[in-house]
């Protein structure tokens, strides 16, 4: 997550870095050999690669673990 600020305007500023990519063969692959320990990491460790799917699971479940919902002039 990258946090600026825009002097002109008096707003924060948010984006979410991630190198994205498509989910092949190769990385389903590595999610499977990350997982199962085979090459020495932590065997009961999630692995960094996930399925799309998991992937917004866990983005999902981070966006709410790191920010409070808040309520607004909106919300009832």
């Amino acid at each position: 997550m990258l946090v600026g600020v825009d002097d002109e305007k008096k707003e924060l500023v948010l984006g979410i870095i991630d190198y994205m990519r498509q989910y092949t063969w190769d990385k389903h692959l590595e999610t499977w050999v990350k997982a199962s320990g085979i090459l020495g990491g932590p065997k009961n460790a999630a692995p960094t690669i996930v399925s799309p799917k998991q992937y917004k699971k866990r983005f999902r479940k981070a966006m709410t673990t790191y920010f409070l919902t808040l309520p607004d002039q909106w919300s009832s």
